[in-house]
């Protein structure tokens, strides 16, 4: 409880420095390539001389492309940039047009930046809305064992896959008005979790709330404090 309440109070500090933010692009074993935003937090915000918590933010299909600007429109980038204060490093890939997201790819650029960065192993974390609330449950059923949580958000994943990471903490958010991507993508993983006795799971269902359910949730402090508090 006291590292929650610290966790709160500083992401709440208006004068907090800004990320440094650098730009980066990783081939991945495909040969594919990879760009993305990497936001590193004001060193105060985080225990000095130890591994570092990285969280990996999966855009959805709007800001596919070849601009890392579009990136910062919605989520984490978008509070990393406002002076949110986020005690993490964050990771921020861009999907290229007209693609949805590669697992392995994925998979493959946080294995490589984790390394890079000196991440904490055991607190990685995994969340993203709309495309990136499906690539969330799906690297999820790909590589389990990779993350210390997820927060997949307005997404759906494969019931089947439920038992790959029913012990991992997931809290799950969708508006219950979502036209784009029905709210039975959330419920059906939620039935699945619960039939495969998951350990710790939530959701958070906005009532009347359409596809926009992210800005409310990537908002709430909360969010990330019970993140920063999971670890494998």
């Amino acid at each position: 409880m006291k590292y929650l309440l610290q966790v709160l109070l500083l992401m709440t500090i208006p004068l907090c420095a800004a990320p440094t933010e650098s730009k980066g692009t990783h081939k991945v074993s495909s040969g594919h390539e990879l760009s993305y935003l990497l936001f590193e937090p004001d060193p105060a915000l985080l225990p000095a001389g130890k591994p570092r918590p990285l969280v990996v933010f999966l855009h959805g299909a709007g800001e596919r492309g070849d601009d890392l600007e579009k990136v910062k429109k919605h989520g984490p980038p978008t509070q990393a940039m406002e002076g949110a204060g986020l005690p993490f490093v964050l990771l921020a890939p861009q999907c290229p047009p007209g693609q949805w997201w590669d697992t392995d790819d994925v998979i493959d650029l946080i294995r490589h930046v984790a390394k890079e960065q000196s991440i904490d192993p055991k607190r990685i974390h995994l969340t993203g809305l709309s495309m990136g609330g499906f690539g969330t449950w799906n690297i999820l059923a790909k590589a389990p064992e990779l993350f210390a949580s997820a927060v997949p958000i307005c997404g759906a994943g494969e019931p089947k896959t439920a038992g790959a990471f029913k012990d991992m903490p997931i809290w799950a958010f969708h508006g219950t008005a979502d036209e784009a991507v029905p709210v039975d993508g959330t419920r059906k993983m939620e039935a699945a979790l619960e039939k495969a006795d998951a350990t710790d799971f939530r959701a958070t269902y906005y009532d009347g709330v359409g596809h926009d359910s992210w800005t409310r949730t990537y908002s709430n402090p909360a969010v990330y404090a019970w993140m920063m508090l999971q670890s494998r």
